[in-house]
């Protein structure tokens, strides 16, 4: 997975966001309001802006870095604690299957954080839900560069 990838998903596209010794609650604890619908990343930035993709300018559009065949990729939130991916219409790899079990996810309402654990990462991402309706998800997720410079991701994701 590109290391933007690991940070869309927070971002995510995008995308974030267990702990380091992640346990599945129960489905009890799983209930939120963006559950059981596939999020596609609409719109995504940050702030300030930074070279995320190696080509030495900075990037403060999170899509813009993603390749072609991620655009439609979507994310759905399974009740159980486990991350559903939706490959889209446009399949980076053709023998890839269009839905799979990509990772596990936890909400804690009260916070508000999102933390999701792709099986291909090393470490969970936690999100903040800053909004949700039935049609639009707003999260954010802040993060530190080893120089010390602070960033904020803000993804826009809407129901696929």
């Amino acid at each position: 997975m590109k290391p933007f990838n690991q940070l869309l998903t927070v971002s995510a596209v995008a995308a974030t966001i267990a702990i380091t010794a992640f346990a599945i609650p129960s489905a009890t604890e799983q209930s939120a309001p963006f559950t059981e619908k596939f999020w596609v990343l609409e719109s995504g930035s940050i702030v300030p802006a930074i070279d995320v993709s190696g080509d030495g300018k900075p990037d403060k559009d999170i899509r813009a870095m993603l390749e072609d065949c991620e655009l439609d990729d979507a994310e759905m939130y399974k009740s159980g604690g486990k991350v559903m991916k939706h490959q889209g219409k446009v399949k980076c790899d053709e023998e890839d299957e269009t839905t799979m079990e990509s990772g596990t996810w936890k909400y804690n309402a009260a916070t508000k954080q999102l933390t999701i654990h792709h099986y291909d990462t090393e470490k969970p991402q936690t999100l903040i839900v800053k909004e949700v309706t039935a049609t639009k998800m707003v999260c954010t997720y802040e993060f530190t560069t080893p120089k010390g410079s602070k960033h904020l991701i803000t993804g826009v994701f809407k129901v696929k």
